[in-house]
Order: structure tokens, then sequence, then C-alpha cells
């Protein structure tokens, strides 16, 4: 059969949608948006969709949104395949007699009647079993309703699905199996179950209460909801991601300061050995800066009486050097005088 999925956007249609096909191994075929999509597009995919569900007689899943009503003349097709299982005018005369021709021995094989007419009545027929129309529409606004009363076939030929909000148990199994891989203290996960299960109730109380103060619509759907489970196990992990970096250069730290201690208290040994070193070597030194004072004062005593000395050595010099000029003076004088002497000696 077919249904009429209807829900505001993240309750889920298209998730539910897809695991019953995966249950009831169906495919899914779902039509891809591009720009300048048209009818005419619209209808090659259709014609692949029916390629799937004649010729290669496989059971399909025709998912269908409200995000791919591209133009309102695909829902007259849509209705055309929920009232009689095939849209008007979608093959031309050779496309058409091709298919006629390819269950003409299936139908020869049943016993029907092998006319052109009973052979395309076997072949829609046929599409028509193998097909399921599931469509996905949002009840927000006045588009939904239209939409029914234009094209009847989505009311009368179709399973009408109204998804409502998730009760509370709902909501609480739903985050106790999302958090329980995730690692809790058992004591507060159920407090943080409840608490989850508790936001998000309020926030679809206040919503209603946002709807009758100022007639604006805010929607909360189960997508909110497992987003919000989401981000919360996303902001744990990276908290907990940044409290164990955190942790570990703490630690770093730490251990820095510890050896850095060791290497202190090391150091302090190596600084009392050498203090004592330190003192005695001071110690010689104070005597020795002594020794030098004193043998400072005497060299400079000496030195004074060095100079002193130097002083009337000078004076001395000078001295005689004037009384070495007065007694060449004088042997000059006397040289005559001895030389007469001399020579009256030889004379004598």
């Amino acid at each position: 059969g077919n249904c009429l999925l209807v829900g505001v956007g993240g309750s889920g249609k298209q998730s539910l949608s897809k695991l019953a096909a995966y249950t009831a191994g169906c495919e899914v075929f779902e039509i891809t948006l591009t720009r300048g999509y048209d009818e005419l597009a619209f209808r090659e995919d259709l014609k692949r969709l029916y390629a799937l569900l004649g010729a290669d007689n496989k059971r399909v899943m025709f998912l269908f949104t409200d995000a791919h009503v591209a133009d309102e003349g695909f829902l007259e097709l849509i209705n055309n395949m929920l009232t009689s299982g095939m849209v008007p005018a979608l093959y031309d005369g050779a496309e058409k007699d091709g298919l006629i021709s390819s269950v003409r021995a299936e139908v020869e094989k049943k016993g029907l009647l092998i006319t052109k007419e009973s052979c395309w009545s076997y072949y829609v027929d046929k599409c028509r079993n193998n097909l399921h129309v599931v469509l996905a529409m949002s009840p927000v606004g006045e588009t939904l309703r239209s939409r029914c009363r234009n094209f009847p076939g989505m009311v009368n030929n179709t399973v009408i699905d109204w998804f409502e909000p998730w009760p509370e148990q709902a909501l609480t199994s739903v985050a106790s199996v999302f958090l329980a891989e995730e690692n809790l203290p058992e004591a507060l996960r159920p407090q943080i179950v409840e608490h989850m299960v508790t936001v998000h109730q309020s926030v679809r109380n206040f919503s209603a209460r946002f709807l009758e103060e100022l007639r604006r619509y805010n929607y909360v759907t189960p997508k909110n909801y497992l987003d919000f489970i989401n981000n919360y196990k996303r902001a744990l992990a990276t908290n907990r991601r940044t409290i164990s970096d955190t942790v570990s250069r703490l630690s770093g730290g730490l251990e820095k300061l510890i050896q850095a201690a060791v290497e202190v208290d090391a150091m302090q040994k190596e600084l009392s050995q050498a203090k004592v070193v330190v003192e005695q070597a001071t110690k010689e030194c104070n005597e020795l800066l002594e020794v030098i004072s004193t043998n400072t004062v005497e060299v400079e005593a000496k030195a004074k009486a060095a100079v002193e000395k130097e002083a009337q050595l000078k004076i001395d010099a000078e001295q005689i050097t004037v009384e070495k000029a007065e007694a060449e003076a004088a042997l000059e004088e006397a040289i005559p005088a001895l030389e007469e002497a001399a020579a009256a000696l030889q004379d004598l």
C-alpha cells in the first residue's frame, strides 16, 4: 500500500520510511533536485522508477517529500500514480509497445487474453503491486490542506500516519540507549537522562505558551532531541579531552618541579661543600692580603729612603763634579811647575 506521513520536519518520517523499506526488502527510490529540474526531468525519473517496477520486477518504495515539490504539477503525477498506478502519457507509442512486448510472454504463461490492452493492463498492475508510494509532508501552514483538497488521491489512496511528539517513556528510552556507551557515573546516569527529558518537555511546553501569548510557532521535534543528546555527548568528549590535556600539562609541570627540587637539593650539597672551600680560600686570601699590606708598608718606607738617598747622592755628585773641576784646574796649573822640576832633576 501507500502512505501519507504527516509531521513537522525532524519527526523521523524519512528515517522510519527507509527502515520500513529495509525491513520489507524494498529498494528506496528518491528524486534528486538539480538546477532547472522541471516536470520533464521528473517524468524521466518516473520512467526509471517504472523500469525497476516492471522490467526488473523489483519492489520499490518511492519516497517523495514536500522538499521535492519543485512544481505543483509533480503532485498531479503523484495523484495519478496513487489512483491508477500509472502516469498518463508517460511513454510514447514506441516505448509503450516495447513494454507490452516485454510482458507478452508472462501474460501468455498466465493464460490471459493476449491483446495490447490486456498486456498493458497487466504491466500496470505489475507496477502497482511492486510500487509503494510514501509521501512525507509537513502540516505547517495551509499548504498540506490545499494539496489534499486539490489532489484527493493523497488522502483517498493512502494510509495517513500522524507523527505525534514522543512520550516521556520514549524520550527516556532513547536517551538511555544513546548514553549507554558513555562512561558516566552510574549514580548520576538516571539523573542525566531525567534532566534531558525534562529540558525537552519544558521546551515543548514553552513553545505552546509561546504560541498562545505571541501567536508564533516554535516546533520541537525528535530530531531536536537527538541533536540535544549528540551535543551533550560532543560537549562531554570535548571537556573530557580538555581536562585530560590540562591534567597532562599539570602533571608534566609537577614532574618538572619535583625534578627541579631534586636538582636543587643536589646543588645545595655541592654549594655547601664549595662554601667550605671558599671560606678556607677566603681566609688564606685575607692572610695573604695582610702579608702584602705589611710588605707594602716596608716597601714604601724603603722606596722613600731610596728616593732620599738618591737626592743626597745627586747633591754629592754635583759636589764631586765641582771639586773635580777645581782639582783639574789646580792640576793644570801645577803641571808646568812639575815639568820644570822634572827637567831640573834631569839636569841634576
